[in-house]
């Protein structure tokens, strides 16, 4: 099994939506080598989390869609999101 085939599994697995699980392998599918290995071994380690990366990505895209309209607002938005996610990444590392 390659490692866009393992993550798409462990992201089949995990507690999302069907919908988030297609657009998960969607996007795995469409991805860099680089970008899945990286995800590969964050999923691999805290598939608990998947759930919490979805949400992250979802917020990240929900920014980015806004920043077309209110750039000022969208980066605002990226920071806060920037913010959360080194947090949760520091506790994981932690917690490892």
């Amino acid at each position: 099994m390659n490692k866009k085939q393992e993550l798409i599994k462990l992201i089949q697995e995990s507690s999302i939506s069907d919908g988030d699980k297609k657009e998960w392998e969607f996007l795995v599918n469409s991805s860099p080598d680089d970008f899945v290995s990286n995800l590969l071994e964050m999923y691999s380690k805290f598939p608990a989390e998947i759930s919490w990366f979805n949400d992250i990505y979802k917020k990240k895209k929900q920014a980015f869609s806004i920043m077309e309209s209110d750039k000022t607002k969208g980066n605002a938005m990226l920071e806060e999101i920037f913010k959360e996610e080194k947090i949760k990444l520091e506790g994981l590392e932690k917690a490892e």
